[in-house]
């Protein structure tokens, strides 16, 4: 298992096209050219010669750098997590969530408990709208099935576009601070092994995908508010 994971990243520090290699390379090969009475290939022709003896120093000289890298690279035990450790640039570039870690428990349920009160309205609002567009659609007046099926088209157009502002407007408004509540929350929840928590997409990447994606991040999010003491 550590071995397995040591080669690939041995591997990667490889200097395939490292510029010494190649003329180290190329100079033996021309050396045992001129030395033609005491060179590998001696009695084969100098093209061949000079190309064989090239690739087989370029070879040998890799595999060499390969095995240094490997025995002077990191060492796995096979208790390591198989995600990076996540650095401090993620989790205190943004302020909100500095201002979080500093709530007393029942500050942040409120805040937590409001903002799932407005995500839900949010998509409250958003569905009606949709379903009174769908309800009276505009009349489509066209002479012949090529314009009606145009005038479909541009129909469908709206309706995407619509989806579309709604799922920005969700990202600019709520995914923020729902996410910056969500993982404060599992911090203080003592909830380490995220992945048995539920999927939602729209707190974990920011995507509206589903019938009701707002308001089922937002009774995740009442949930976790109403278990902190």
């Amino acid at each position: 298992m550590a071995l397995r994971r040591s080669i690939p990243s041995a591997w990667k520090q490889v200097r395939l096209l490292q510029p010494g290699k190649i003329a180290t390379a190329i100079a033996l090969s021309a050396l045992n050219v001129l030395w033609t009475g005491h060179g590998v290939f001696r009695s084969s022709p100098v093209a061949v010669r000079l190309i064989a003896v090239a690739v087989i120093c370029y070879v040998v000289t890799t595999v060499a750098e390969f095995l240094w890298l490997l025995s002077s690279g990191p060492r796995f035990t096979g208790f390591e997590s198989p995600t990076p450790p996540a650095t401090g640039e993620f989790e205190s570039v943004d302020p909100l969530v500095e201002q979080l870690k500093t709530l007393p428990p029942s500050a942040l349920r409120e805040e937590t408990l409001q903002l799932a009160t407005e995500m839900k309205s949010f998509e409250a609002g958003s569905v009606r709208e949709f379903v009174v567009t769908l309800a009276s659609p505009p009349p489509i007046q066209a002479a012949t099935e090529a314009e009606r099926d145009e005038a479909l088209d541009r129909e469908s157009i709206g309706l995407v576009e619509r989806h579309l502002l709604t799922a920005r407007a969700y990202r600019e408004q709520f995914y923020r601070p729902a996410r910056a509540l969500r993982d404060e929350l599992r911090k203080r929840l003592g909830i380490r092994n995220i992945t048995r928590e539920p999927s939602l997409p729209a707190l974990d990447e920011g995507v509206l995908d589903g019938a009701k994606p707002i308001t089922e991040a937002a009774n995740y999010l009442a949930a976790l508010a109403r278990r902190l003491k």
